[in-house]
């Protein structure tokens, strides 16, 4: 048997066995960090995360710092204004930046005045193909809390891009409807909930009127017609 010692050829088997188990253990222990229990992992891991958050954003303030050089250098080109936008909310959602139950930092607050600014300057240009993905990109990080910060009048101007590529989406109408009430833009609101109102199945006619009707009377629109319904 492997663990009859009075052979000598089986105690040295034996002692290379239990180094080997011992090498293993310990390599388990300080490199991957088995056993730690909450995931702290050991030296291996640390050494290929490389930093993780912190070259993240590293990456993405470069990327946001070529996009606003390549703005610089051609300021009329729409598509360089998509480009620094992008790269700035990129920046703005980092894991630092923004907490899908908090909503944004103060530093993500800080990298969407480059987002609304690149904004502003693309829908300066009047670009003759709008870029719906933009579009949607800054009606969710302008509207409404978490996913947004509430700048309603921002996320209004977005939303109106994001129908012009969605005609028969009724969402994309109570989305806009919604950002417009919320801004103050009671016309807007009325002209969106009323489009809303007319494409959406029967199942929700309910639920969406009475939503617009409270949003409406909200903004100080009370019965006003086209969102509520009522005329």
């Amino acid at each position: 048997m492997l663990f009859d010692l009075r052979s000598p050829g089986r105690r040295r088997v034996i002692k290379v066995v239990y180094l080997f188990l011992a090498v293993l253990i310990g390599v388990g222990l300080i490199g991957f960090g088995v056993g730690t229990g909450g995931n702290f992992g050991g030296l291996f891991n640390a050494a290929s995360s490389g930093g993780g958050s912190a070259s993240g954003q590293v990456t993405y303030t470069k990327a946001l710092a070529k996009a606003r050089k390549e703005a610089k250098a051609s300021p009329k080109d729409p598509a360089v204004w998509v480009k620094v936008g992008e790269a700035a909310l990129a920046v703005a959602q980092l894991p630092q930046n923004y907490d899908s139950s908090l909503g944004y930092s103060k530093s993500g607050h800080a990298a969407l005045v480059a987002v609304k600014n690149a904004w502003n300057r693309y829908l300066a240009l009047v670009p003759q193909h709008p870029n719906t993905i933009f579009a949607e990109e800054v009606a969710s990080a302008f509207g409404e809390p978490p996913t947004g910060i509430g700048d309603y009048v921002t996320a209004e101007s977005a939303q109106e891009l994001v129908v012009e590529g969605q005609s028969k989406s009724w969402t994309a109408y109570d989305a806009l409807a919604v950002d417009a009430y919320l801004a103050k833009d009671l016309s807007a609101g009325q002209q969106a909930g009323a489009k809303a109102i007319a494409l959406a199945p029967k199942s929700q006619l309910t639920t969406l009127k009475e939503t617009l009707q409270a949003l409406a009377a909200q903004a100080g629109a009370t019965g006003a017609t086209g969102a509520t319904g009522a005329t």
